[in-house]
């Protein structure tokens, strides 16, 4: 019975522990996408509130409803006045900010 006791204490921990990310979770996708929009420069050209980016220059995201697809392909070619981040983000970095970018632009 003691064991049993024992192991039912132990799965919990085990299994908070796996995956290593809380990218997966609202908040967790949230402060990564938010802290990549920040690092990767985006912060200081536009707004947005979920990055709490108030940059002057770029369009302010917040409300734009932007598409997943069409915000991946502005970071990767650039256009207007920003600048091609293809070669400076890796692909896996790009999906995540145009994740972040769409969902956090619907409000």
């Amino acid at each position: 019975m003691k064991k049993f006791l024992l192991l039912l204490s132990i799965v919990p921990i085990a299994i908070a522990g796996c995956g290593g990310s809380d990218e997966g979770s609202p908040s967790g996708a949230k402060t990564a996408g938010a802290e990549l929009f920040n690092s990767a420069g985006c912060a200081g050209c536009h707004a947005l509130s979920e990055a709490d980016a108030n940059g002057p220059v770029g369009p302010d995201l917040d409300g734009l409803k932007l598409d997943e697809q069409r915000v991946q392909e502005q970071i990767e070619n650039g256009g207007g006045s920003m600048p091609s981040f293809k070669g400076r983000l890796t692909p896996a970095e790009i999906d995540r900010l145009a994740r972040f970018v769409s969902r956090a632009s619907q409000s």
